[in-house]
């Protein structure tokens, strides 16, 4: 009986879907993660700042790019389960925590390269080996992507330059990055029979027959009235700055891996 529930939920699923009791799991994960991640960070004194996101950046854009040559079976990504969702998730994560670690103490002992410089030339060295695997086909959807993340863009950046009051330039990037996902995502069912994976989005748009479009009005509504609420609580500057970097991961990775499964894809 364990068994089966664990295949039929867990295992049978990697690659393809979510089941609700899986999204639960993951979801229940990913909190004991952000919590255990931002106490660690606290500790260590670090700061939430520019030099944090170029850090972490080559790390997001890696999770994405690699999940996506996982979809093609491609390199050293083949077909193990490792570099599935959600397990590339934990590899990702036990990846970019073991760079921080190392690099934070070669800043510390030799007090002359600043840590993330040390994990960008880390993260590079990833992203040099999935350049290597990647090419892209796919023009038309690569093209109809690149112009709706541009339009958003327009969008969002320019609400913050009329009225930065409402809408800050990390609020509008972070509502950006989700929309790339969301344009992704779009373009790859609306255009090319890609199905949704997530539970979520799956009541909306099968269930509820709204169409690949409604991941639009969604992200914007849910991301912005999330920040919203951020930047309105008591938290401290820390922890807020902290949840805006996870929320920003959360979409970009997956705008990034939507991205490139859709732009690699042979006609």
């Amino acid at each position: 009986m364990l068994e089966e529930f664990i295949n039929e939920n867990f295992l049978k699923p990697l690659c393809y879907y979510y089941t609700p009791i899986g999204t639960v799991t993951y979801g229940l994960i990913l909190i004991l993660a952000v919590l255990g991640t931002y106490k660690l960070l606290k500790k260590l004194k670090l700061k939430i700042n520019k030099k944090f996101f170029l850090a972490l950046l080559p790390f997001i854009i890696y999770g994405g790019w690699t999940r996506a040559l996982r979809d093609y079976s491609l390199g050293v990504y083949g077909q193990s389960k490792l570099f599935c969702s959600p397990p590339i998730y934990f590899f990702v994560y036990a990846t970019t925590l073991a760079s921080l670690l190392f690099s934070l103490l070669i800043e510390r002992k030799t007090k002359k390269i600043s840590y993330e410089k040390i994990m960008m030339m880390i993260g590079t060295l990833f992203l040099l080996y999935n350049l290597s695997l990647t090419t892209i086909k796919n023009f038309f959807g690569f093209s109809i992507i690149l112009l709706l993340i541009s339009l958003w863009s327009l969008v969002f950046f320019g609400i913050h330059k009329i009225k930065p009051k409402l809408l800050s330039i990390e609020n509008a990037g972070i509502i950006v990055s989700h929309l790339f996902d969301a344009s992704s995502t779009f373009t790859a069912l609306t255009f090319f029979g890609f199905y949704e994976q997530h539970v979520l989005p799956n009541l909306f748009i099968i269930n509820l027959s709204l169409g690949p479009w409604i991941m639009f009005p969604l992200k914007i509504l849910v991301v912005w009235i999330v920040l919203y609420y951020i930047d309105k609580s008591k938290e401290n500057v820390f922890f807020k700055k902290f949840l805006k970097i996870v929320i920003l991961i959360l979409g970009l990775a997956l705008g990034i891996r939507d991205f490139l499964t859709v732009s690699m894809l042979s006609l």
